[in-house]
């Protein structure tokens, strides 16, 4: 494995997890190599990060605000729901603590507590999950067809959406909310 390889994959995938069985090599070598990983990103505004346990995890976090993903509608809800699940559950974890699934039905009770027109289908839950399995923060381990199905959560989820984001940006997501509350109401006058 060479550090352009791992800087690469960096640049694509924001996150390199330890927890997922396929990257592990890929996030120790990265561990062992940081100070030249970051020689390589920081002419271009880019700082690697290490987050050790119990994250452990290694971000690539861009200085300017341009170059954010941009996600959907729902991927962002699922996104949160993910971010909220991901706590929940390891507040309860006592065993491993690496590893926090959840199932497509806990998912699901979450959507349904937004109270939004629409309501989460498969072809909407899988769309979002490619979405954000290229990002390293979610993927399913089973086919989403099953209420039972699950989807492991990353500690990236934490890392994606920091508190400080999430309580500058609380009062604008409950404004978009209401808007998507109204228009379905609307929709169904």
């Amino acid at each position: 494995m060479e550090v352009k390889e791992v800087a690469n994959y960096l640049l694509n995938h924001c996150f390199l997890p330890s927890q997922a069985d396929e990257l592990r090599e890929r996030h120790y070598f990265a561990v062992n190599h940081l100070e030249e990983l970051r020689r390589i990103f920081k002419p271009l505004g880019y700082t690697v990060v290490y987050h050790a346990a119990p994250l452990k995890v290694i971000a690539l976090v861009n200085e300017f605000e341009g170059n954010q993903a941009r996600l959907n509608k729902y991927e962002s809800i699922l996104l949160l729901i993910f971010r909220l699940l991901y706590l929940q559950k390891r507040e309860k974890l006592s065993m491993d603590g690496e590893h926090v699934t959840v199932t497509v039905r806990e998912v699901q009770e979450e959507f349904q507590k937004l109270d939004l027109p629409r309501k989460l289908n498969q072809l909407t839950l899988e769309g979002a999950m490619r979405t954000l399995k290229g990002y390293n923060l979610a993927r399913a381990l089973d086919r989403l067809t099953d209420e039972d199905a699950r989807i492991e959560i990353f500690p990236t989820v934490i890392l994606a959406l920091p508190d400080n984001v999430l309580k500058a940006s609380r009062d604008e997501t409950m404004e978009e909310l209401n808007k998507y509350r109204k228009a379905g109401e609307e929709e169904e006058e």
